[in-house]
């Protein structure tokens, strides 16, 4: 039997997982008394987990989060870029709006896209103040970035909603009971995959193929977690910018 790393595994994911091995448990082997009392006491636990997520449960806030900001990301980098790119155009008029509007992004932060969710919102929204006096107005239409920043704007106000709606979600959670299931699942679990691995090697006619099974729901699932992880990982700022 191979080994399910249960710590691994996010809350919607062992839900899933749990859910998906009690079924095919209880398409091999109906009539186990014994497995079928540890798959009920793993679907009990399993409701109380989806009750204790709330509305966050199989919800992608953190990966709707990571899109959008990195929407939002994109388009400041490709606005103050485009932005130095008129520092030495050749043209004086647009040299001088250029450097002008390189030096009001540059006050804010030019890595803004680096920090954590809630300090770049709060410095994009210092830099659209900065940016919408008459004289900025004048340089950006100078340069034709008017619509540039307008839609990084956009891409601002798209992220707020976002973050909005993981902040309610989140607000919903019942972390005791979430606790509780999910200690309560991991437990049975155990038990359930114990006496599968056991039988399946005094009884490999009856319970092998079910052991086969298991192990393929196991594999499919820790590969889904680790390619999160590891998204998570490339994203490089993702963690912190959740807790920020």
């Amino acid at each position: 039997m191979k080994t399910l790393p249960f710590t691994l595994l996010n809350s919607n994911e062992l839900y899933a997982i749990a859910d998906r091995i009690v079924e095919a448990c209880k398409l091999s082997h109906p009539d186990n008394e014994y497995l079928m009392k540890l798959c009920v006491l793993i679907l009990v636990a399993n409701s109380d987990l989806r009750r204790g997520l709330g509305r966050t449960f199989n919800s992608e806030f953190t990966s709707l989060l990571l899109d959008s900001d990195e929407e939002r990301d994109n388009v400041f980098v490709g606005l103050r870029d485009y932005i130095r790119s008129f520092c030495n155009s050749g043209d004086p008029v647009k040299d001088k709006a250029g450097v002008y509007l390189s030096e009001i992004v540059s006050s804010v932060g030019n890595g803004i896209n680096r920090m954590p969710y809630a300090t770049e919102t709060t410095s994009l929204d210092v830099l659209f103040e900065d940016l919408s006096t008459p004289a900025a107005g004048e340089a950006l239409a100078t340069i034709m970035a008017t619509e540039r920043f307008e839609r990084l704007k956009e891409k601002q106000q798209n992220f707020k909603k976002v973050y909005q709606s993981k902040i309610e979600a989140d607000a919903g959670i019942d972390f005791p009971l979430l606790k509780n299931s999910k200690e309560t699942i991991t437990f049975f679990m155990k038990g359930l995959l114990s006496y599968i691995e056991t039988n399946s090697q005094i009884e490999p006619a009856l319970f092998g193929l079910t052991e086969e099974k298991i192990n393929e729901i196991i594999t499919e699932a820790v590969s889904l977690a680790r390619a999160r992880g590891t998204r998570k990982e490339s994203a490089e700022k993702i963690e912190d910018k959740v807790s920020a």
